[in-house]
């Protein structure tokens, strides 16, 4: 299993961070003492364009990965966002993306390559195959969604 920390260490290693392609940033999260899940934090890599987005898929392996594609203007996608990252602290061995769609052309571009229609939406990735989505702002279809794809 390949954990969050290993795909960073890796897309490390592929482009500098200052690199207009990707960004590693913590998203807000709840406070430790309200969440269920211990005080740690996982990044969330922002992805800004096709090839960083493959590169990370790669990477990635065999770990379930969940991209969150986003924009900056939408409402229900700052909502959400806090609860993303609380996902991204309970399962460590999940890789985290997120892709804000207005935030480039190349980012625009990799959303309407992997055929996004609506925000938020949620695509879950394993062993590099698109498995499932999520659309809407729904934390319980996240989440139900995320450890359907855990199971063994």
């Amino acid at each position: 299993m390949v954990s969050s920390r290993a795909v960073l260490a890796l897309l490390a290693l592929c482009a500098p961070w200052q690199s207009s392609g990707f960004v590693v940033r913590r998203l807000p999260s709840r406070p430790a003492a309200l969440s269920r899940a211990p005080a740690l934090r996982m990044a969330v890599v922002e992805i800004g364009d096709t090839d960083k987005f493959d590169k990370a898929l790669s990477a990635a392996g065999d770990a379930v990965v969940v991209v969150d594609y986003s924009t900056t203007w939408c409402g229900p996608c700052k909502v959400i966002a806090p609860f993303f990252a609380e996902l991204s602290e309970k399962h460590q061995d999940t890789v985290f993306l997120k892709v804000i769609g207005d935030s480039s052309a190349e980012a625009t571009k990799l959303m309407k390559r992997e055929g996004v229609r609506s925000v938020p939406a949620f695509h879950f990735w394993k062993g590099g195959e698109k498995v499932d989505i999520v659309s809407g702002a729904n934390p319980d279809a996240l989440e139900g969604a995320l450890l359907k794809q855990l199971e063994p």
